[in-house]
């Protein structure tokens, strides 16, 4: 039996968490998967709470004693999954039907990496045109036509030969996805509108401390190219030590 690991990391969540895992249990698998679903909770005794009411079979929850932020979590979560392959997914999204099937037989077909096009969703999860975290990108009806480079599926060993996330408050998945890019794997968007992407004030890419405006988005995105640079020339190793927290409570 093949399996396939979804992990979420859920910071101030409590509100759309139902939603989020909701639509992980309603997913349809190939034939000989089965699905192992990790929801890391990152300090965040309101969000923690929630997630104590969700009764799903399959679902493991981990407390992280302190709140790491999101990539630590996720380096926390790839640690303890299991699966053939990986999904990175947000807690305030919302997973529509065959996401994971669609992505599984792109991944089975031969990529390394797959990702898919998304509905970006107010707080209600209506379609909406108006981005918060844009300025100048407002799609029609919501409808994104780009991937994002935080949500993606990939085979194990990916993860493992890259290593994990940078442990940075943000833009952690674009330094990841140039070194996957780097090192020759092969990645394939699902050209399907497969999840809604919920835009709200307190998202990484909308809230002002984290926000394409910030002095921190604007460092981290400095530090992303000059790394990049470094990937391509040779003179920095793909593969990271990534930093992870031991200091959690599996629920």
């Amino acid at each position: 039996m093949k399996k396939i690991s979804i992990v979420i990391a859920a910071y101030r969540a409590q509100h759309w968490l139902d939603d989020c895992i909701r639509s992980v249990f309603s997913q349809l698998l190939p034939e000989g998967w089965q699905m192992q679903v990790l929801l890391g909770i990152d300090g965040c005794p309101s969000t923690l709470a929630c997630a104590q009411q969700l009764k799903h079979e399959n679902l493991t929850v981990i407390s992280l004693k302190e709140n790491r932020g999101t990539y630590i979590t996720f380096n926390t979560l790839m640690r303890l999954a299991e699966g053939d392959l990986i999904c990175r997914f947000d807690a305030d999204d919302v997973m529509l039907e065959n996401f994971l099937l669609a992505q599984i037989e792109a991944l089975e077909s031969g990529a390394d990496m797959s990702m898919t096009w998304s509905i970006y969703t107010d707080i209600n999860l209506h379609a909406t045109s108006y981005v918060i975290a844009h300025e100048v990108y407002h799609p029609k009806n919501g409808l994104n036509c780009r991937a994002s480079e935080g949500q993606f599926i990939i085979h194990r060993h990916v993860w493992q030969q890259l290593g994990g996330f940078r442990a940075w408050h943000c833009g952690a998945d674009t330094d990841f996805f140039r070194r996957f890019r780097c090192f020759g794997f092969r990645y394939q968007t699902i050209k399907q509108h497969l999840y809604l992407r919920r835009t709200h004030p307190e998202s990484l890419t909308a809230h002002p401390y984290s926000n394409f405006q910030s002095p921190l988005r604007l460092k981290i995105q400095k530090l992303t190219r000059e790394y990049g640079e470094l990937y391509q020339s040779g003179k920095q190793n793909l593969k990271i030590d990534a930093e992870y927290d031991n200091n959690y409570e599996r629920l």
